[in-house]
Order: structure tokens, then C-alpha cells, then sequence
């Protein structure tokens, strides 16, 4: 998502074994305001997810940590 800027459900999904869980996933992070989401109201509808400012900065700051660890 960092780098797309923005991600469609389905993608997202594909890289999970389980859409519950994602789902819940997602969730969460809306919750916590790391991700927003977009619906687009076409048919069929979509689910857009991209990260916030503040999911921006935490992704940046564990990119760091992967880096120093590595």
C-alpha cells in the first residue's frame, strides 16, 4: 500500500487465505486510523484502502527497523 498508494479489496484479498480475517484486519486499521477506505458506488461496488499520514509514518518507521535489522 505504501508504495500503490491504493489498494482494491480484491487485491488485498488475494494475498490472504481468509476474507474474515481481512476483513476484521482492515477493521482494525480503520479503526486505529492507519487506513482509510474508499467505496466506489459502481457496479460492482469496490473498496478502495490506502494508508493515512499516520500509517504513512508508521510503515516509514518499520521500514527502518527491517533495515537496521537486516
Amino acid at each position: 500500500m505504501l508504495e500503490k498508494g491504493e489498494v482494491r479489496y480484491t487485491d488485498l484479498a488475494d494475498l490472504f487465505t481468509s476474507r474474515g480475517t481481512l476483513s476484521l484486519n482492515l477493521k482494525d486499521l480503520e479503526e486505529e486510523k492507519l487506513i482509510q477506505r474508499r467505496i466506489v458506488t459502481s457496479r460492482p461496488i469496490q473498496a478502495y484502502y490506502s494508508l493515512t499520514e499516520k500509517g504513512k509514518e508508521i510503515a516509514k518507521r518499520m521500514n527502518e527497523i527491517k533495515k537496521a535489522l537486516s
